[in-house]
């Protein structure tokens, strides 16, 4: 190859990662570049009261299969590891919205699911859209948890945005309660939308 033609794919190159960087940095200052996919690497106080985890072998604990959110369209399949390590849970939410395990369950506690959700209209992996919506609930909005043939019904009680300096779930085994967060791509990268939501009926 010759001289000439080196210097002119390095010229190009060049010229299309200063592109590439330009073109990112803008459309992170508007808030519309792609966020990072690990969820929980950043989020040191996501969990309070570690030591209210449930003990997942209690026959009583019962996980849910499937949340769906009608006023939004939300509908996904949930994840249920048993494994609290990161690499384990960010796996997880390339799949959909994920239990966190220990937290509560259908029966009793605060029951924790989180998933992805992002603005970008046109997504390769659709678990990156599978809470998208949630900030738009408002109090007495109805969200659907199913496990085998039953349906358990939550009502909203609040939807915030918090930082991630706060905790973002506290458990409390006393409340049958539910709380749903996902990233919320329209703010800061360390925000998130939380929706919490008490048990109303089972079906």
């Amino acid at each position: 190859m010759k001289k000439s033609e080196i210097k002119n794919i390095l010229y190009i190159t060049s010229i299309a990662l200063i592109i590439f960087i330009v073109t990112f940095s803008i459309l992170s200052f508007l808030g519309l570049a792609p966020k990072s996919l690990t969820f929980f690497a950043k989020e040191k106080n996501i969990i309070k009261n570690q030591s209210e985890i449930i003990n997942m072998n209690n026959e009583s604990y019962t996980r849910p299969d499937r949340v769906v959110i009608p006023k939004v369209g939300v509908d996904s399949f949930i994840e249920k590891p048993n494994s609290v390590d990161v690499a384990t849970l960010d796996n997880a939410l390339t799949k959909g919205a994920v239990h966190y395990p220990g937290s509560g369950s259908l029966e009793q506690g605060n029951m924790f699911i989180f998933g992805h959700s992002t603005n970008w209209q046109v997504v390769q992996n659709q678990a990156y859209k599978t809470f998208n919506g949630i900030e738009n609930l408002v109090p007495g909005d109805e969200i659907e948890m199913y496990s085998g043939d039953k349906t358990y019904i939550y009502k909203v009680n609040s939807v915030i945005l918090v930082d991630q300096d706060d905790a973002l779930v506290e458990f409390d085994n006393s409340n049958r309660i539910l709380t749903i967060s996902t990233c919320n791509t329209f703010g800061e990268k360390q925000e998130r939308w939380v929706v919490e939501a008490e048990f109303y009926k089972e079906v």
